[in-house]
């Protein structure tokens, strides 16, 4: 079987890549750019794995119709064209959906993209995932780096991102369709999170726009299929970035 993973150079894809080239083998190939993602005409792919996209709540809030043009219209040829051939599509959605989605253009990309997706897909809702290549810009990636300058009060549901691999070579052969949450299954304070970094003195931001308090994930559609979780983020703050 031929796979086709879009975003094989972001912080996801780049793992999903190696995984089913490396791990599993088989043929993969990779696009990246929106542009390449815009322009798709199709291919002798057995499975289609769509990570790309922008992914910034708080960037999605300044420029909602970039998100809406990325997340969503150059999202549209590979998602007509699954349809069109009944290709197993698995795409990034995100637990941002499950709430509110409408406060936030990043959320709102992802429930239109729900919307829009052919029968024989998944729409893989994520909570907070992090890993040793997570963006410098992310919560993670900020106390790792010694750089956050605040926290918040939320509790978030930290997912590692070589359970995120797992969890896609579960689905892809399943026979499930539509959304699904996928996460950890227990949320962890981002206070409680610096603190095990050697931050716990920071200011808290009270305000923040567009993100819910908590998105812990029931993740018990995902346990139905066997696959389980095994990172717990509070055990490997201090091992992660040699992992």
């Amino acid at each position: 079987m031929k796979v086709l993973v879009t975003g094989h150079r972001g912080f996801i894809g780049r793992y999903v890549f190696a995984d089913w080239r490396r791990e599993l083998g088989y043929e993969v190939h990779g696009i990246d750019s929106p542009d390449d993602v815009g322009n798709f005409k199709g291919g002798d792919y057995g499975l289609v794995i769509h990570l790309a996209a922008w992914a910034d709540i708080r960037e999605s809030l300044e420029k909602p119709e970039a998100y809406y043009i990325n997340n969503v219209v150059k999202a549209k040829p590979i998602f007509d064209w699954c349809r069109e051939t009944n290709t197993r599509l698995l795409y990034a959605s995100s637990s941002a959906v499950d709430d509110n989605y409408w406060e936030n253009p990043y959320a709102m990309s992802k429930w239109i993209n729900e919307q829009m997706a052919p029968p024989n897909s998944v729409g893989m809702r994520f909570t907070t995932v992090y890993g040793p290549d997570v963006r410098a810009n992310m919560m993670y990636g900020l106390l790792r780096d010694k750089k956050a300058t605040y926290v918040t009060n939320h509790k978030r549901d930290w997912i590692h991102v070589h359970d995120v691999c797992k969890a896609i070579r579960f689905l892809a052969p399943s026979s499930i369709t539509g959304p699904v949450p996928i996460g950890y299954g227990e949320s962890v304070p981002v206070r409680k999170l610096a603190e095990k970094f050697g931050q716990g003195d920071l200011p808290v931001k009270e305000f923040t726009p567009g993100e819910v308090d908590d998105n812990v994930a029931d993740i018990s559609m995902m346990m139905s299929i066997g696959w389980v979780p095994m990172i717990n983020i509070l055990d490997t703050v201090q091992t992660d970035e040699h992992s």
